[in-house]
């Protein structure tokens, strides 16, 4: 959804919604993030602060996300609470911009559009923990025929201890 930030009043602006589990579209097919499980929950309070815009922002959902060890795909729910400031910034690319330390926790948007989709996909993927397991003692897939160790056991493991390579 596309926001135009010019018509935010300057109490602000509340905006709820829901996105049903087709909105999500992974960026590549190694996505971590297979979809949405159930519609994602999200509320929005946009007000000016000075130059800069605050989004204020909730989301919940459940998303459908592909496990680091054995590529199965989980659920997990996510539920966060963000703050995210904006500046609007007309970059025509004719020369370098050098970023100053407070301008660091910005982003810069450089026309009078709030794009929500990008900013909830990026919230999502930010709470997302470095390495998603389906659980903790996952065992991954077997390094040498690829079989999913949580599911079934392989000959490669007794190949292995026959060479003397596992103790």
């Amino acid at each position: 959804m596309k926001i135009d930030l010019t018509k935010i009043p300057s109490g602000g602006k509340e905006i709820n919604f829901s996105l049903e589990p087709d909105w999500w579209k992974p960026d590549f097919d190694e996505d971590r993030v297979v979809g949405l499980d159930s519609p994602l929950s999200t509320r929005l309070k946009i007000y000016p602060a000075g130059e800069k815009i605050v989004v204020d922002g909730f989301l919940s959902a459940r998303l459908l996300l592909r496990c680091d060890r054995c590529l199965e795909t989980y659920s997990k729910g996510v539920t966060t609470d963000f703050r995210i400031y904006l500046l609007m910034f007309s970059y025509k690319g004719e020369a370098e911009v050098e970023l100053l330390e407070n301008d660091l926790n910005l982003d810069f948007i450089d026309d009078n559009f709030l794009d929500s989709d990008q900013i909830i996909k990026e919230q999502l993927i930010l709470n997302l923990p470095m390495k998603t397991l389906c659980n903790d003692d996952c065992k991954g897939l077997c390094p040498l025929c690829g079989c999913n160790l949580n599911t079934a056991r392989c000959s490669c493991q007794s190949r292995y201890e026959a060479l003397g390579n596992v103790s």
